[in-house]
């Protein structure tokens, strides 16, 4: 009698079993699905596709804004992330607007409003920061490894047998270009600088 959906999907970084493991235990072995499959799919969003979102908006809200360089600067902070992306515009829609110079809704959707959303971003809790940060106090490896990248500028070779690497790139917070690892986005890379820099051993020294 009423309309609803015929099946659901569930894409992730997590293998379907392991996701029922936590809700019926005695069959922890048996998955009635067939799903252990590769997942390729690049969720990252591209500057068009972000230029596509915005051109959205501005149809129904008439800002003035230049989506194309809006676009271009959101991507080159985010990288496509688009929990990232997706943060920035809302942040510039309902939080920078109550500052006083930011009441004018073509500054808002200009390269000062993206900053001060960066800013934004960049100071509060969320659950993908909680996320990052508890990957990495859960497992050392990990936070050598960023460690190494921010801190002493090592170059790491990408190394799919490494655990480690293995993880990081699994939950997006790292990338692979031309072979070597490197933090994913420039949000990421400030975020995790300013928390190593939190850390008492390393503003004693004696991270290593």
């Amino acid at each position: 009698k009423k309309p609803i959906f015929q099946s659901v999907i569930l894409a992730g970084v997590y293998d379907i079993k392991n996701l029922k493991n936590k809700f019926v235990e005695e069959y922890r072995m048996n998955s009635p699905w067939n799903v252990a499959a590769d997942f390729d799919i690049d969720l990252r969003l591209r500057e068009h596709g972000i230029a596509g979102m915005l051109a959205d908006y501005e149809e129904d809200h008439h800002t003035g804004m230049n989506i194309q360089e809006i676009s271009n600067l959101l991507y080159d902070y985010t990288s496509g992330y688009p929990f990232l992306v997706s943060r920035l515009c809302k942040l510039m829609d309902e939080k920078i607007s109550a500052a006083e110079r930011f009441k004018d809704s073509g500054v808002i959707w200009s390269n000062d409003g993206v900053l001060e959303a960066v800013k934004f971003l960049l100071s509060e809790k969320n659950s993908l920061f909680d996320s990052l940060i508890g990957r990495l106090n859960d497992y050392p490896a990990l936070r050598d490894m960023i460690y190494q990248l921010l801190f002493q500028g090592q170059t790491i070779m990408y190394n799919a047998d490494d655990t480690a690497t293995d993880m990081l790139l699994m939950f997006g917070f790292i990338k692979v270009e031309h072979e070597t690892v490197s933090i994913a986005n420039r949000i990421f890379e400030t975020r995790l600088y300013n928390y190593f820099l939190t850390l008492p051993e390393v503003q004693n020294g004696d991270m290593y």
